[in-house]
């Protein structure tokens, strides 16, 4: 039976070569997507609201060049884009009336799920959400988070969560990726306990719209907590053993998307035709 040490260590070798599935191509698309369909993007400055609770380091996102090649200006603008438009409920993306649902385990530190929101999710959204087929829904799942950012994982999951109350959480959640940081001073960023208090304000921070006060009360939550809780367990219960782990399901049927690395479209929209 492997250790603990090669458990890890295979697990890590397994994302990586899933990351690299995030081609130069594909960075390129995402920044010519800004080029040409954003413009000028305006942003507005927005005041930080510091929580003293679990402050763990004062690490800002801004102390990075995010691993989708994206400048922090730019994320935004296209999480902005990317999202117009769709109705937000709590974790819940779409029409809340879609005979499919589509839920992703995640982990905010995961650079598989980074490279999976990057590339099939941004598709999953454009062909099957924006259309009605289906709804999109985000839970928490520890994995990546285990490495190094342990104690951050569930006050990261309670931040999208809180922010989910005023149906902002895609916001985040697309923003945390677009400006995931791919490495720390020489380390792997999923090495590094980055995902401090601190980060998750000034992602928030970013987010027009996101009343801070209201969302910052709502980080010491233990309702949000238990959620946070609920949301591993039931993955666990699923059979979930990594992320971004993917489960479709609808009045015909339900099942994961078995893969090695991260799910395609033309994988979730099969089962998404099957159980629709």
């Amino acid at each position: 039976m492997a250790s603990r040490a090669e458990q890890k260590a295979a697990a890590r070798a397994a994302r990586e070569a899933a990351h690299r599935e995030l081609s130069a191509a594909q960075t390129r698309r995402l920044r010519l997507y800004w080029l040409g369909g954003l413009g000028v993007a305006v942003i507005v400055a927005i005041v930080i609201v510091f929580v003293a609770a679990g402050s763990g380091g004062s690490t800002k996102a801004t102390d990075y060049t995010a691993r989708s090649g994206l400048s922090h200006k730019a994320a935004l603008a296209y999480a902005e884009q990317e999202l117009a438009g769709i109705p937000q409920h709590g974790t819940t993306l779409g029409n809340p009336s879609a005979p499919v649902t589509i839920t992703e385990w995640g982990d905010l530190v995961c650079s598989t799920c980074d490279a999976f929101a990057l590339d099939s999710e941004i598709q999953i959204i454009d062909t099957l959400v924006k259309t009605g087929k289906a709804k999109l829904v985000y839970r928490a799942y520890d994995s990546a988070s285990s490495y190094a950012n342990e104690g951050e994982f569930s006050a990261g999951q309670v931040a999208v969560k809180a922010a989910g109350e005023q149906n902002k959480a895609w916001d985040l959640i697309e923003l945390d990726y677009l400006e995931q940081p791919a490495t720390i001073g020489g380390k792997d960023e999923e090495e590094v306990p980055y995902y401090t208090t601190a980060y998750i304000q000034s992602l928030a921070a970013q987010i027009p719209g996101l009343k801070l006060l209201k969302w910052s009360q709502a980080l010491a939550s233990s309702s949000l907590a238990s959620q946070v809780t609920a949301d591993n367990n039931a993955g666990i219960g699923l059979g979930i053993t990594g992320t971004p782990g993917v489960y479709v399901s609808g009045p015909k049927g339900a099942s994961l998307v078995q893969t090695v690395s991260y799910p395609t479209l033309a994988q979730v929209q099969q089962l998404v035709t099957q159980y629709s």
